[in-house]
């Protein structure tokens, strides 16, 4: 599907300080809620407009998704933790109606030049793989484009797809790669679930991302499963990479609970 580069699709709209949700950030689960993906690619949006110390690199980025996120203007706040020589942490916080809704922290370490200890990367590169249907909805109006190459959203075991986002986070605004990778880092649990939706419901709770390095290109791989004990709660694991490498992992908290169908988005 072709995207006219004139009316891309977009997750928000600027409006003075605050982020508009626009009808393609829905939950699937509540109509009147954001999704976690765009509000981890605005939290992305939002930590490359902050304007931090260049010679810092951002190596963890940690959010916690409180409560339902309304489809209301979305005020961001950004709150110095610590400010060391070697190490900076700040709180993004995210209000609807003076309410926090949703937290991050990003946590950045002083750029040195050290000896590099590369992940692994065993997948084909993306111009390897064939394009494909890998996902079921959540497709951006036809922004997002996936290469997969083992399993299915929706079904149960390890997922492996190459993802691509031509669409905006905030309209107007070309999307980086961080910002986008963002976004994928919450599709961890659906493409490596562990049960079939219609059964079990996997609901993220937190996402969690340790950088190695700033993703770069146009096409992000996710590798990823899901393990739990039969107790109400699991953990995805995800290994981000794009045509260079692998650029970070990642991990999702995930609530349990009895299954629902999901609409389309």
């Amino acid at each position: 599907m072709s995207i006219d580069p004139d009316t891309l699709p977009h997750y928000f709209t600027a409006e003075g300080e605050a982020f508009l949700p626009s009808g393609l950030a829905r939950n699937p689960w509540f109509a009147n809620a954001v999704a976690g993906g765009p509000i981890a690619a605005l939290i992305g949006h939002i930590v490359e407009s902050a304007g931090f110390d260049p010679d810092f690199e951002i190596c963890r980025l940690t959010i916690d998704i409180l409560g339902i996120v309304p489809r209301a203007p979305l005020v961001p706040r950004i709150v110095p933790v610590r400010q060391g020589r070697q190490a900076q942490l700040h709180r993004i916080e995210l209000l609807a109606a003076d309410r926090l809704v949703a937290q991050a922290h990003v946590l950045l370490a002083r750029h040195l030049d050290t000896p590099a200890f590369a992940a692994p990367q065993p997948h084909p590169a993306p111009d390897d793989v064939a394009e494909d249907n890998f996902l079921v909805g959540a497709s951006m109006a036809g922004a997002i484009r996936t290469r997969p190459i083992m399993g299915r959203v929706r079904e149960p075991g390890r997922g492996v797809s190459w993802m691509r986002m031509d669409g905006e986070v905030v309209a107007g605004v070309p999307a980086s790669p961080f910002a986008k990778a963002c976004l994928f880092a919450d599709f961890g649990n659906g493409v490596g679930s562990a049960t079939f939706a219609h059964e079990w419901s996997y609901a993220n709770l937190d996402i969690s991302i340790q950088f190695f390095r700033m993703p770069r290109g146009d096409w992000f791989l996710l590798d990823a499963f899901t393990e739990g004990a039969g107790n109400g709660h699991a953990v995805a694991q995800t290994v981000f990479a794009d045509a260079e490498g692998v650029y970070a992992k990642g991990t999702q908290t995930i609530f349990v609970a009895a299954g629902q169908k999901l609409e389309k988005t």
